[in-house]
């Protein structure tokens, strides 16, 4: 997990120029859609490939499936194949703990997550090595759910109290970080500023499309700084798009990320509510799999075969 966190911080600081970058191709169909994230550098180029199928979880089926392709950037030879969701889930997992480690407080004990999925498990664990939480909540629109991940939380985090949360109003209140991974199309907290206020950290992970929203105005109203994972943010996820486009709040307010993980300790303490919108970008899923690459060679794990 610690290489992991490191790789999404390496991957967030790549300057302009060094990677080619461009804008994920999404193609649908009624509901469902295919996702498309390529990411060019010198030593490796990757390619993501990922299905949304919105209406899987009621028919127990993962809502989000996929591959991530790795090859060469020297000779163009494939190298490596991956499962498209759990490298996900690892990457996203990463950037949120590498996010709670440079935003949260240090005395930050309770932390709230609202979407059981498989993004959602993996969220937590690295916002727990990143901070000590005595509790952590849980709340999803399926109830059961959030019961299953609770428990499977609470066995692989021993020592921390988790369970379910009754609804996302109570997860909120009783939270110093939230963190969010649900495909919403709207709120999911009430646009109430008190779920919001006292220096909390805010985590949003699920809405990467202009339709999706997961947080309501009443956070941009405590929230004093706005940080996202990448300037397309501010043109592909509804939780900016939507308020930034009727004035709730301003651009002026919102900086990358990497602006504070380059600061290291230097960075001055925050005060009041701080938000992190992360939307994804296909540099940290190319960074995670050159580590796991690296990591399954140096381990023995992975199976080898040839095309």
């Amino acid at each position: 997990m610690d290489a992991a966190e490191e790789a999404m911080k390496a991957a967030a600081r790549e300057k302009e120029g060094a990677i080619t970058v461009p804008l994920r191709t999404a193609v649908s169909r009624e509901k469902n859609s295919l996702l498309l994230m390529p990411c060019l550098a010198d030593d490796f180029w990757g390619l993501k490939a990922l299905t949304i199928f919105p209406d899987n979880p009621v028919r127990s089926r993962p809502f989000l499936n996929g591959l991530v392709l790795l090859f060469d950037g020297k000779d163009g030879t494939p190298l490596a194949l991956f499962d498209g969701r759990t490298l996900t889930a690892l990457r996203t997992g990463s950037v949120g703990g590498a996010a709670v480690r440079a935003l949260a407080g240090t005395d930050v004990r309770s932390l709230g997550l609202a979407g059981a999925g498989v993004q959602g498990y993996w969220q937590v664990r690295f916002a727990c090595e990143a901070r000590s939480f005595s509790e952590v909540r849980i709340f999803d629109v399926f109830p059961e759910n959030a019961e299953r991940t609770a428990e499977r939380l609470g066995k692989d985090l021993p020592g921390i109290s988790v369970f379910p949360c009754r609804n996302a109003e109570e997860l909120a209140l009783s939270s110093d970080v939230v963190i969010t991974a649900t495909t919403a199309k709207s709120p999911v907290f009430p646009d109430d500023r008190r779920l919001f206020s006292g220096g909390k950290c805010i985590i949003g992970i699920g809405s990467y499309t202009p339709e999706m929203r997961e947080y309501p105005d009443a956070l941009f109203a405590e929230a004093g700084q706005v940080y996202v994972d990448t300037e397309h943010a501010l043109s592909e996820t509804g939780d900016l798009i939507n308020p930034l486009s009727r004035g709730v709040f301003s651009k002026e307010i919102i900086r990358p990320l990497s602006d504070v993980l380059l600061a290291g300790n230097k960075e001055t303490a925050r005060t009041g509510t701080v938000f992190f919108k992360s939307v994804g970008l296909s540099v940290f899923d190319l960074y995670a799999a050159k580590t796991l690459l690296e990591r399954g060679k140096m381990t023995g794990n992975g199976i080898e075969f040839e095309l």
